[in-house]
């Protein structure tokens, strides 16, 4: 192993540790700044769990969303609800459970931090459009790192 991952797992075994005080900065954020997401830390799986509706255009998207430090490989698992979404490559969702691929879980995140859900939750409107865009035109128009 390397430096930069030693660093990156003790930070994540600390976020584990802290887990409580971890959860209620981020829920403290998400609610200072998105009044569409209602936010509960479930403290049996040790995660900040939230549902709201996002408008955009003329439709409506129901969100759910968990996070976690002890998610394997990212913190983040974001769902829309209300539409159905199947799986492909080209639309950035994880296979196993449907959850958005708003990031690379490696490349984009920044150096010996894990981003936190705030940052993410913008990110939720920009996959709808390009999903959307995508329906419509049949290729990703946005930022991507290709799955296959």
């Amino acid at each position: 192993m390397n430096l930069i991952t030693i660093l990156e797992a003790r930070i994540k075994k600390e976020n584990q540790k802290n887990w409580f005080s971890f959860l209620i900065v981020q829920k403290a954020l998400v609610e200072k700044y998105f009044d569409w997401i209602n936010l509960s830390i479930d403290t049996n799986e040790r995660a900040l769990k939230g549902t709201g509706t996002l408008n955009i255009g003329e439709k409506t998207y129901s969100i759910r969303l968990a996070f976690s430090p002890f998610y394997p490989f990212r913190y983040d698992r974001i769902f829309i609800e209300n539409k159905s979404i199947e799986y492909n490559d080209d639309i950035h969702l994880y296979a196993n459970d449907l959850s958005l691929c708003l990031y690379h879980p490696i490349i984009d995140q920044p150096l010996l931090i894990k981003t936190p859900l705030f940052k993410i939750i913008p990110w939720i409107s920009e996959w709808i459009v390009f999903y959307e865009q995508w329906k419509k035109y049949g290729v990703w128009l946005g930022k991507e790192i290709k799955h296959r």
